[in-house]
């Protein structure tokens, strides 16, 4: 489903794979909130590709420099996630242009097949929860 979606998954907490994919996006949008070596995820970045930080690492960060400018002419940026008022006009805008996420829904009462399925690696996407009426 990701691939179809134009995204691509990747585990992180196996830094020797993620070297197989040295130079081969063009963006990667870093949700992490926990320490991470950003030189492995600067290499996987093609030249004039461009690395968004959406989350606040909890220490400073190391990198090195030459991958700035080693003839890719990597970019690193953050990004504001935006206000109330900017996720109201995002749902408004999506809403008017049939622009929906993909979910699964499963009731409360699946709880822990809803926990094992994302163990599993089954969920599609994004999976919630929700009450029953």
């Amino acid at each position: 489903m990701i691939v179809k979606l134009g995204a691509e998954y990747l585990d992180s907490s196996n830094p020797n794979d993620l070297a197989r994919h040295n130079r081969r996006y063009d963006f990667i949008i870093s949700t992490l909130n926990v320490d991470f070596d950003l030189d492995t995820y600067l290499k996987m970045l093609r030249p004039q590709g461009k690395f968004c930080l959406v989350a606040q690492p909890l220490n400073k960060m190391a990198m090195s420099v030459g991958l700035l400018y080693d003839n890719a002419q990597r970019t690193i940026y953050g990004n504001y996630t935006g206000s109330r008022k900017d996720m109201v006009e995002m749902l408004d805008f999506s809403a008017k242009h049939n622009i929906e996420s993909v979910v699964e829904v499963m009731p409360f009462s699946k709880m822990n097949e809803a926990i094992e399925a994302v163990r599993k690696g089954k969920v599609p996407m994004r999976l919630v929860l929700e009450n029953q009426k």
